[in-house]
């Protein structure tokens, strides 16, 4: 074992597929028992499905974490099936229309983004603080982005329409948010973190046009080697195994931090 999280519980959101469905495996292996939210309710059952065969119980909730109503169903029920809640992922997140040129129709696209890469965050810790606070202990992790520290400079020729895109501001305001609530739940013993993964081949890259038009994951792996110093792409698997490591109790004096795992991308 990594760490161990017997008898621990987790809610994993976006939990279905990529980086989501690494972590709730991860978790899983670790020993905890994980639920997860999504609105694809196939996929979230192809996850449980592995969960059980780790040996621990999995639960599917279909939430839209656009939702309040939703997101207070899907958290209660996690809470009625497991008996309590110790852990906290949030991961659902979109990438939004990458390339799309500043003085086009962009105000939907940013609300869009915003909405469910920040605002879903705060509606999903809003509905399970009062439970972590209650039994002085909970832990929170929120997938970020290294996007959220700055831009990477493709060049006049790629990325110049990319202000338009509100993928980094919307992870910047993840980071601020994880400082914020950690340095606000600090007392009650509720650690908050963010992780901000690298370059991973997921499903997610699906509505980015500058990975998936025309390109193959070898090329991507290729690709990679000039942007990481050490030379590969990440894994969920591997973003799974820090999440592991920062909701154990191996890690109860950090918290407010957001961690990079990113094979050197970005040293900060």
């Amino acid at each position: 074992m990594l760490v161990d999280l017997s008898d621990k519980t987790a809610l994993v959101t976006g939990g279905s597929q990529g980086i989501g469905e690494g972590i709730a495996l991860a978790l899983a292996g670790q020993g905890a028992d994980v639920a997860i939210a999504d609105i694809n309710k196939i996929q979230i059952n192809a996850v449980v499905r592995k969960i059980s065969s780790l040996g621990r119980k999995g639960l599917s909730i279909h939430m839209d974490i656009r939702d309040n109503k939703s997101v207070e169903k899907g958290i209660s029920e996690v809470i009625n099936k497991f008996g309590n809640l110790d852990i906290l992922i949030n991961n659902a997140g979109i990438r939004g229309l990458v390339g799309q040129p500043i003085d086009q129709d962009w105000e939907s696209n940013w609300d869009t983004v915003m909405d469910i890469n920040v605002q879903s965050i705060m509606r999903c810790s809003k509905a399970v603080i009062g439970h972590f606070i209650d039994r002085k202990y909970g832990k929170i992790i929120n997938t970020a982005s290294g996007s959220g520290r700055g831009p990477i400079w493709w060049g006049p020729a790629k990325g110049s329409e990319d202000m338009a895109n509100p993928y980094g501001p919307s992870k910047a305001a993840v980071i601020n948010y994880t400082q914020n609530l950690a340095a606000s739940l600090a007392r009650y013993n509720i650690n908050v973190n963010a992780i901000c993964p690298g370059q991973v081949w997921t499903e997610f890259h699906g509505d980015d046009p500058k990975i998936t038009s025309g390109e193959s994951y070898q090329a991507f792996v290729a690709k990679s080697k000039n942007l990481i110093p050490l030379g590969r792409p990440q894994t969920p698997e591997e973003i799974g195994k820090l999440v592991a490591f920062l909701v154990s109790d191996d890690a109860n004096s950090i918290t407010g931090q957001s961690i990079h795992i990113d094979g050197g991308q970005r040293m900060i």
